[in-house]
């Protein structure tokens, strides 16, 4: 079965099951880097909040066998599970004096995302882009993120340069950095707390959540800081849009042209096709305080 027919048996199913006072929405959900994920958006009458569950995975699981009424319980029991109070109200979204307190920011690819960043207030740092966020944090909704559109300016009478002078300050208080050698890293990501002899002065910079925070190295001071240290140019590996690997250049050991090919290797066999942040290798540079681009060649 294709996709969209699913999506259209399983919105009447899921309906039949939910009964009266129920709209379902098939949708087709962009993500980063122009990926596109279908679902099913589940909305009560008279609500402004409605769950969005994607059905992708559940397509697999019932061309593999598994059967469609059962697929149809695990929706409305997702559904059931977090869908919101009917007096759920989001009105504090509109005080830009209460949002202001949880603005950060992320960093991904530019040309693979246009579509999905045409109104949204971005900062340009060569082939990325910064997109404001705020951290969604709500009694009854849970937390998440919720991505800063152009409209949302207008509301809050503000300007760009207004909504980035209070991203750039509030970020590191929201988002706080984390800088970790690269072995720390590699051995709590599968799960070998061995003592292992750190690999001096490569690390991984990323966010204490570890989620979206490859635009950590942006912090104002942050790769000055790490560059004075060293006293010398920092490499810039962008591993995902998650994290970002930093090596000092006092400490490098593979041609530039090499060490491309193996990032754009890796984005293409190992990172999912939406957290890829670039193909390119950048470079901190102390004494003018630049990033920019290592050319090839």
């Amino acid at each position: 079965m294709e996709i969209k027919e699913f999506s259209r048996v399983m919105a009447r199913e899921v309906s039949d099951k939910l009964g009266k006072g129920i709209d379902i929405e098939c949708s087709e959900v962009l993500k980063n880097n122009g990926v596109v994920y279908h679902a099913l958006t589940i909305r009560k009458e008279g609500e402004c909040i409605a769950p969005t569950i994607y059905i992708d995975q559940l397509l697999e699981r019932y061309n593999r066998g598994t059967l469609l009424m059962s697929l149809v319980d695990d929706v409305v029991n997702m559904y059931r599970k977090c869908a919101p109070a009917t007096d759920t109200n989001i009105d504090f979204f509109d005080d830009f004096s209460v949002v202001s307190q949880h603005l950060f920011f992320k960093a991904v690819n530019y040309k693979k995302n246009m579509k999905k960043l045409e109104n949204v207030p971005i900062k340009r740092v060569l082939d990325l882009a910064l997109v404001p966020l705020a951290l969604f944090e709500h009694p009854r909704l849970g937390s998440g993120t919720v991505m800063i559109e152009n409209s949302y300016l207008d509301i809050w009478e503000i300007s760009k340069d207004e909504l980035w002078e209070n991203v750039v300050e509030c970020a590191s208080k929201v988002a706080p950095p984390k800088i970790r050698g690269l072995m720390d890293f590699l051995s709590k990501v599968t799960g070998n707390e061995e003592e292992v002899d750190e690999l001096c002065g490569i690390y991984v910079i990323s966010n204490t959540a570890g989620n979206l925070g490859a635009g950590v190295v942006f912090y104002p001071g942050l790769l000055q800081g790490l560059a004075d240290d060293h006293e010398c140019n920092l490499f810039i590996i962008p591993s995902s849009i998650h994290e970002c690997i930093v090596i000092p250049d006092s400490n490098m050991c593979t041609e530039t042209g090499s060490l491309r090919d193996i990032i754009r290797e890796v984005n293409r066999s190992t990172v999912a096709d939406e957290e890829v942040l670039s193909d390119n290798l950048y470079m901190y540079d102390r004494e003018t305080d630049k990033f920019f681009i290592v050319k090839e060649g």
